[in-house]
């Protein structure tokens, strides 16, 4: 492994690690509270600030904090905070099924409006995302979170705080079924290839501001999913949606 390529890992676990504690800090504050400012962090962490600023971003997108130009970082009270959906096993198929049937319509409603409101930011940070979720050398924790990356990329395009809130609610939940999903298919290079080919098609319709096929491909994305889950498994377990 080249020098290069050892000190991107790094800084990406460094940034992935800002994000977490930032996460976390969050949800033991008060809505409005203070965060430590850029240089804190650069400072705590012993890092760069283009390096905090990626968590910060990463944070931001998923609605948990709020930048105010010129007073600095504040905790931000998730618009879905009153929902709970704990103890949810994701080794049962049947549970990781139940939340492709929510992502089924939340997924293809985001893609219908990330097609029209994206920005060019918002189809760079999109494109940039899908080329990490699509890299062949990725282990499978490493795809999980870059497929987890593409799909909050998505949602953030849409432009709407609720939308951001109801998938940040949803992430850990979001994480363990892809993790299952993604497992199983690591089995099939075919089945690795026609993600790869789902989400380059999804992109490709939000970069044509085209909502209907936007939408469509969305929601066949996580169908196909579920069709996957089933080639592997008995199909009693996983019923049609009808």
């Amino acid at each position: 492994m080249s020098d290069k390529t050892s000190a991107t890992k790094r800084s990406r676990r460094l940034t992935d690690t800002i994000a977490e504690y930032l996460t976390t800090t969050i949800r033991d504050l008060a809505p409005g509270s203070k965060l430590p400012s850029e240089h804190q962090l650069a400072k705590q962490f012993g890092v760069s600030r283009s390096a905090v600023r990626e968590a910060i971003s990463a944070v931001a997108s998923l609605g948990l904090l709020e930048i105010r130009k010129g007073a600095g970082m504040f905790a931000r009270s998730p618009l879905v905070g009153n929902l709970q959906a704990s103890g949810l096993d994701y080794s049962n198929l049947a549970n990781t099924a139940k939340l492709l049937e929510i992502r089924t319509g939340l997924d293809a409603a985001a893609a219908r409006i990330a097609a029209i409101r994206r920005t060019p930011e918002d189809l760079k940070f999109l494109r940039e995302m899908n080329a990490g979720a699509s890299r062949p050398d990725l282990s499978i924790n490493e795809s999980v979170e870059a497929d987890v990356a593409f799909h909050l990329a998505i949602v953030r395009a849409t432009r709407n705080d609720y939308f951001v809130s109801i998938q940040t609610f949803l992430l850990e939940h979001l994480r363990a079924g892809i993790y299952f999903t993604r497992t199983l298919e690591s089995y099939s290079q075919e089945m690795v290839e026609q993600v790869r080919r789902e989400h380059g098609e999804i992109l490709q319709a939000i970069d044509d501001r085209n909502p209907d096929v936007a939408s469509r491909l969305a929601e066949q994305h996580v169908l196909n999913a579920r069709s996957r889950m089933r080639s592997a498994f008995a199909s009693q377990v996983v019923p049609d949606l009808t």
